[in-house]
């Protein structure tokens, strides 16, 4: 699987999500892995926990009590 994707596709794609469409059904038409698709369309990625250093990963167990 190459690094590229050419403009006209590149495109459609991001028409394709305007639309409504989900990355994972764009990535399934074309064959692609979701997260290498978001890659080439130099989408933003989610962040996730790992990469919030002030991060707690309990917290909701310790808000669950509180509720």
């Amino acid at each position: 699987m190459s690094g590229y994707l050419d403009g006209d596709t590149g495109a459609q794609c991001h028409q394709a999500l305007r639309d409504g469409r989900t990355l994972e059904d764009v990535a399934s038409r074309l064959h692609m892995d979701t997260e290498y698709l978001g890659r080439l369309l130099q989408l933003p990625t989610a962040p996730t926990a790992s990469d919030d250093p002030d991060g707690d990963l309990w917290a909701t167990d310790r808000l669950d009590g509180v509720l």
